[in-house]
């Protein structure tokens, strides 16, 4: 754990940067060990019980004589003398008093108390530090033997554990900080759900961070790593909701019976919803059966709403009458540099167009005129259909008013709805025409006549 100095946050071992402050945490940071139970200590062993020592009778008579005797003992090491300490010399004005005679002390004959025969005798340990002879000195010379004499300084010099005086100054001395060594950034190492990813560095970062835990960015513009939509939908679904710190239920008394109903219905229904999912899925009857309902319930919707045009192509046709060299098949026979042309004396003509296989139409079009490059084949020479009759044969009937328009001007035939179904044949009765300026050739003259289903 790294404890930021500036703001005491707690961070993790791998932070960079200040989850708090934003502070670099090798320049401010204080790795702190968790500390960790010591272990209980060992007790120490028992101490061994000395065995007691047996005294025969011989001994005891030698220990109540005082004849006893004294066991030898190891002689002790001579002892290190130390090295002689210095002492201040004195200044050579001063008179060297003469030196001290040592005093004797008199041989006495008393021996020391016998010891014990349980105890062995210990001699006294010798003294190790000689004396010094005395030497005179203005100063007092400290209690104890070998003491080292005090050299007086003067009162203006500085001793050598002394701070070195210096002016105060208005400016703080810079202290050298060590420069930190180069980091390089590696790719980001966490991307957890509910993570805040920094948009400097692509790290991800806990959502109580407010700079980033790599690069020290500010985290008020992090986008917030999202839950995946299956996992927000099984959590939305079976996972009970998590109130906020402090809410209240809206509704006081009675339970919300209505509420419990309806997650139960949508319990159900989901339930319901998976196992159709998983019919449809492993059983081929009901996945046909299926795809049938649903095509035959949006394709006449389909139908209305978005239809699609395609043409049919008659087989046959026949007039009521013709002139030469236009016959009734020239009508349907997709070019419109050729017509079909009505005798002159036939006052109502017709024109039936048969198809081979039972057809749905669903329009009907129309290029009305003569059409060609001799001059009696212009289209303002021949008559063209004013009112049209139309009979299907599945008993479908239209009255139709066509258009007085070149088609080779128009460049499009006039098209008008026809809803009729499984079609062998349709009957075209001309009750008018737009009659030229001059003398009629025929009664009426139709280049083409087209038709087209919706599917």
């Amino acid at each position: 754990m790294i404890v930021c100095k500036n703001c005491g946050h707690q961070n993790e071992d791998n932070d960079t940067f200040c989850g708090s402050c934003g502070k670099f945490l090798e320049w401010t940071g204080e790795r702190v060990a968790v500390a960790q139970p010591e272990p209980e200590p060992a007790p120490p062993p028992p101490p061994p019980t000395p065995e007691p020592t047996h005294v025969g009778l011989m001994d005891r008579v030698k220990h109540a004589v005082g004849i006893e005797e004294v066991a030898a003992q190891p002689q002790p090491a001579p002892p290190v003398q130390p090295a002689p300490t210095p002492v201040a010399q004195a200044p050579a004005s001063a008179p060297v008093p003469p030196a001290t005679p040592l005093r004797t002390v008199p041989f006495t004959s008393a021996a020391p108390p016998a010891p014990s025969a349980a105890t062995p005798w210990t001699p006294p340990p010798a003294t190790s530090t000689p004396l010094a002879p005395a030497v005179p000195s203005r100063e007092p010379v400290l209690a104890g033997v070998g003491a080292p004499a005090v050299v007086p300084t003067p009162s203006g010099a500085a001793r050598d554990d002394e701070p070195i005086s210096r002016r105060p100054t208005s400016v703080a001395p810079a202290v050298a900080r060590p420069r930190p060594a180069a980091r390089s950034l590696e790719a980001p190492t966490r991307r957890h759900p509910g993570d805040l990813i920094c948009g400097q560095c692509g790290e991800g970062n806990d959502p109580v961070r407010h700079f980033c835990r790599r690069c020290g960015n500010t985290l008020d513009e992090a986008l917030v790593v999202s839950l995946p939509w299956y996992r927000r939908f099984f959590n939305r679904v079976f996972r009970v909701r998590e109130r906020e710190a402090g809410w209240r239920p809206k509704r006081v008394g009675a339970p919300n019976v209505m509420g419990g109903v309806w997650r139960i219905i949508r319990l159900a229904l989901f339930a319901v919803l998976i196992v159709a999912v998983l019919a449809f899925a492993l059983i081929q009857p009901f996945r046909a059966g299926v795809i049938n309902r649903v095509t035959n319930t949006v394709a006449p919707l389909r139908i209305q709403l978005l239809p699609h045009y395609d043409a049919i192509h008659p087989t046959g046709a026949s007039a009521s009458t013709a002139t030469a060299g236009h016959l009734p098949t020239l009508a349907v026979d997709h070019y419109l540099n050729t017509y079909w042309a009505a005798s002159a004396n036939d006052p109502k003509p017709y024109l039936k167009v048969l198809f081979a296989t039972p057809v749905d139409l669903a329009t009907i079009g129309f290029d009305s005129g003569a059409s060609g490059t001799a001059p009696a084949d212009a289209f303002a020479v021949q008559p063209r259909p004013k009112a049209v009759h139309i009979v299907c044969s599945d008993g479908t009937t239209k009255e139709l008013t066509l258009k007085d328009e070149d088609p080779t001007i128009a460049k499009n035939a006039q098209f008008y709805t026809l809803d009729a179904k499984q079609v062998t044949y349709v009957e075209i009765f001309i009750e008018s025409t737009y009659l030229p300026a001059g003398a009629a050739p025929s009664s009426v003259a139709i280049s083409e006549v087209e038709f087209k289903t919706k599917d």
